[in-house]
């Protein structure tokens, strides 16, 4: 196995009789080897009573959520239904054991539902009630006339005097009880023949009439205390129901969630089962295989259904078909899978890049950070971080410690130079970290285009291979267009300024420049390849000759911020260190230290990511892969894709 290669796939047709379906797919959910597909030959069709199942048991576990919700609790999802499972037949067991729990707990809710009401009822009563307080008469006297229409409300203050002129053809009565800010509290009356006027008046004044509760008595202050005890009296009531809550929890719990584990697992079957198309008897499971897994594969499904079964196995096609991946990864390198995934997953064909990736990320992080001090800052968090189960902080931790080699080749702690650099110092090899920043970009860049040579072979994309900028034609290319630069220029030493580049290096350029602005008509003509119009083709061909050459040059430079990124850090550390032997230096190198830690420590991992994202993958990764999402029982979610661990 290889961990730069997705695991090689089969693709497997089971032909099932129905009466195994149900053994069958239990099975092969338990084993999660299987990714399934949809494939319906002419003739099959897919059972109709299946997705009546699939919903039924959908319902289930909505009713057995709503349950856990009343409860305020959850089930465990991670652990998978035990036992064996019978979805045809299940959902009748399941219904059975639920109903009594279920007609406990919705009588639960009720009362829980009608106590709540009722606080939120007295609440409201008592805001009421507070606005009476400048009212001395009893609440219920303004309910019982007869004979008077009576509103008590809140209006702007300003418009009091347009509403007493508006009434001027009735008797009304209009009382200001109390002012806040511009509003008042007012009681509004007249006789109940001129309610309907009284009314209108009032709302168009913007009247905001305070409603007078039913079980408010006496006058207002009277009124308030009696809802208040009832208030109190309610919420113990409801402390009491909490407490019920839990018990029920506590006793409920159990039966509940191996109900909803096997509801659910259950349903996964009968989903699956749904889309298998069946033709009389027979069902057809079609799916991905690890050609690793095949006979574990062949092996659990005849155990299942007691006698052979009929499996026809053939070989993934990338050119035709969709084949997911599936990428094994080692335990040490599931942190760093992340940096790859954030990006893409790689293709059936791709090689996965998460092992260089992680080597030349750490790499370009301790080069731009390195400082044995602050390195070892970010170890320290990084571990804190991985004990509170957070699993980028391995990936914190590794830059710490890169950043820490990193600070014993340029020899410096905290900015201050402590011991004999094993390679330099920033500061004062400047050129010779500038200049060992690009030789390391190229260098990445070449085995980017490796990679991508190796990614064409795999999927016999020959024009890729030979004729594209990544391919043979764009890395003589690079080479050639490299090595006459530099003959040009640093060949001759200083001072002795520019020379011409000799023939053999210089004749090759316009020939490989001609093959590469011409690589559509030619793998049109060599290997029939599909194309653009030839016009078209020769016009988009030459832009995107320019593109390639001079993106060879700036890709090539862009890695130089690794050493500018390596001269400033150590620049910035010095200046702390020596801010920090005054007065009060501590907390200048306390404030310091967190920023440079902090702050560049995360702009530092962003140029890294930046460099492997734009000029790493741009030479061979497309990141387009389908993950490899196997039939599981698991209930936290589809279980698969990239890193299993082995």
């Amino acid at each position: 196995m290889s961990i730069l290669a997705p695991e090689p796939m089969l693709e497997a047709n089971l032909f099932v009789l129905e009466a195994d379906v149900e053994v069958v797919t239990a099975a092969l959910a338990r084993m999660e080897a299987l990714h399934l597909e949809d494939s319906v030959p002419e003739g099959w069709k897919p059972s109709p009573e299946w997705t009546e199942l699939a919903d039924r048991y959908g319902r289930l576990r909505a009713r057995l959520d709503e349950m856990f919700k009343v409860l305020g609790s959850k089930p465990l999802p991670q652990s998978p239904a035990a036992g064996d499972l019978y979805p045809g037949r299940d959902w009748r067991d399941i219904e059975a054991r639920l109903a009594g729990p279920e007609e406990t707990i919705q009588a639960f809710e009720r009362q829980l539902k009608e106590a709540e009401q009722e606080s939120e009822r007295l609440k409201l009563s008592e805001s009421q009630i507070e606005l009476l307080l400048p009212l001395d008469m009893p609440v219920e006297g303004l309910r019982q006339l007869q004979y008077q229409a009576v509103s008590v409300g809140i209006m702007p203050s300003e418009n009091i005097p347009r509403v007493a002129e508006a009434l001027f053809q009735i008797p009304f009565i209009l009382i200001p009880l109390e002012s806040r800010k511009d509003r008042t509290l007012l009681l509004a009356a007249s006789s109940t023949d001129h309610a309907a006027i009284l009314d209108r008046a009032l709302k168009s004044a913007f009247f905001e009439p305070i409603a007078l509760p039913p079980e408010a008595l006496g006058r207002p202050t009277e009124a308030l205390k009696s809802l208040r005890r009832k208030a109190e009296e309610l919420q113990v009531r409801l402390k009491d129901l909490d407490h019920r809550r839990k018990e029920m929890a506590r006793e409920l719990w159990p039966e509940l969630s191996s109900l909803w584990r096997r509801a659910t697992a259950d349903g996964k079957l009968a989903e699956a089962i749904r889309r298998f198309p069946k033709y009389r008897e027979i069902s057809l499971i079609s799916g991905w295989v690890p050609a690793s897994e095949l006979e574990k594969v062949r092996k659990a499904v005849e155990s299942a259904a007691g006698h052979p079964i009929a499996m026809e196995v053939l070989k993934a096609d990338p050119s035709r078909q969709s084949v997911p991946s599936l990428v094994r990864s080692p335990r040490w390198l599931e942190p760093f899978e992340e940096l790859v995934t954030t990006f893409g997953l790689s293709s059936y064909n791709e090689i996965d890049p998460t092992p260089i990736v992680t080597v030349s990320f750490l790499i370009m992080y301790g080069m731009m950070f390195g400082d044995l001090g602050h390195g070892l800052l970010l170890l320290v968090a990084g571990l804190w971080l991985r004990r509170r189960h957070l699993d980028f902080g391995v990936l914190v931790a590794a830059a710490g410690a890169s950043g820490m080699l990193f600070g014993l080749l340029y020899g410096a702690a905290f900015g201050q130079p402590i011991v004999h650099p094993a390679w330099l110092r920033p500061l004062e090899g400047m050129w010779t970290i500038l200049a060992a920043a690009v030789a390391g970009g190229v260098l990445l860049l070449n085995i980017g285009f490796g990679l991508n040579l190796a990614n064409a072979w795999r999927s016999k994309d020959w024009p890729r291979l030979l004729l594209k900028k990544n391919g043979v034609v764009g890395i003589a290319l690079y080479w050639f267009v490299g090595i006459a630069l530099y003959k040009a220029l640093l060949a001759g030493g200083p001072g002795v300024g520019f020379r011409v580049p000799p023939k053999s290096v210089l004749l090759p350029i316009p020939v490989l420049c001609a093959l590469l602005w011409m690589h559509e008509p030619l793998a049109r003509w060599i290997w029939h390849h599909p194309s653009r119009p030839r016009g078209e083709a020769v016009v988009t061909g030459f832009f995107e000759l320019f593109e390639a050459v001079t993106g060879y040059l700036s890709n090539s430079l862009s890695f130089i911020r690794l050493g500018a990124f390596a001269v400033a850090h150590e620049g910035l550390s010095a200046l702390v260190a020596g801010y920090s032997k005054g007065r009060g230096g501590w907390l200048v190198l306390l404030l310091g230290t967190v920023l440079l830690v902090g702050f560049e420590g995360v702009i530092v991992g962003i140029q890294a990511i930046r460099l492997e994202y734009y000029e790493f993958f741009g030479r061979f990764f497309e990141g387009r892969g389908v993950p490899f999402e196997p039939l599981s029982l698991r209930t936290g979610g589809n279980h698969a894709s990239v890193g299993v661990r082995v």
